[in-house]
């Protein structure tokens, strides 16, 4: 493993370390994993494998409540004739959950790896989000060093996302978000999918269309990124 992968490796250990209780630490129950692979990476309606398929795998720890943990690797191609490079995702938080609703309170630190511009495109966020019953969840993210090729300046996500369980294992899938850039590119732009999943044990089967509305400024900049498209994944979490 290359130096810049290992440090957030270590990060996200650390992060983890820090949150994890001594006597729960040892809780098989509590590890989760997941592989996955997708026709495209789409995150917040931009591109980050160029049209292509983006494999992924992550590994997190969480008791249902309390603290938690994580970290995951996902191939990316951040532009056109780029080679194929690693974006790496640590995460740690705190979650409370009373009835029908949770709520949770994370950092996270995003890194690339074998990617031009790898430090530029490195980030921070930290983040809110509630969930009712597990088929409504909301949630707002502050990044204060992202950049899209210009300084380090504040972005804003907001997120809404619902998940309605239909039949045999199907379940209706939709959101929609918005991408605050304002801080570097004087404007933001709107993203949401809509589709259908399916739930066979461990397996799970999602088709969904992504779309993204954005002003000329947004268009002008990340234009090549900018997503409508139907993209299907598959994941196997154990």
């Amino acid at each position: 493993m290359k130096r810049r992968s290992a440090h957030v490796l270590w990060f996200s250990i650390a992060l983890a370390a820090a949150a994890w209780p001594p006597s729960a630490a040892f809780a098989a129950d509590d590890w989760h994993f997941q592989i996955a692979g997708t026709t495209d990476r789409i995150n917040r309606g931009l591109d980050k494998s160029d049209k292509g398929p983006s494999v992924d795998v992550a590994a997190s720890w969480y008791p249902g409540t309390g603290p938690f943990a994580g970290v995951s690797v996902s191939t990316v191609k951040l532009f056109h004739g780029a080679p194929v490079g690693a974006e790496i995702i640590g995460d740690a938080g705190y979650r409370w959950r009373r009835g029908d609703w949770s709520t949770q309170a994370m950092v996270l630190h995003y890194q690339f790896a074998h990617t031009p511009g790898a430090t530029r495109a490195e980030y921070d966020e930290i983040g809110l989000a509630g969930a009712w019953r597990e088929s409504v969840f909301a949630s707002v993210t502050a990044s204060p060093n992202t950049s899209y090729g210009g300084p380090r300046t504040l972005a804003l996500t907001y997120n809404l996302v619902g998940h309605w369980p239909l039949a045999h294992g199907f379940s209706a899938i939709g959101g929609v978000g918005y991408y605050d850039l304002h801080a570097e590119f004087g404007a933001g732009f709107f993203y949401d999918d809509i589709g259908l999943d399916y739930q066979y044990g461990p397996l799970q089967l999602q088709l969904a269309y992504f779309g993204t509305q954005s002003p000329a400024r947004i268009k002008a900049r990340l234009g090549p990124m900018l997503v409508h498209r139907w993209v299907m994944q598959l994941s196997w979490a154990f």
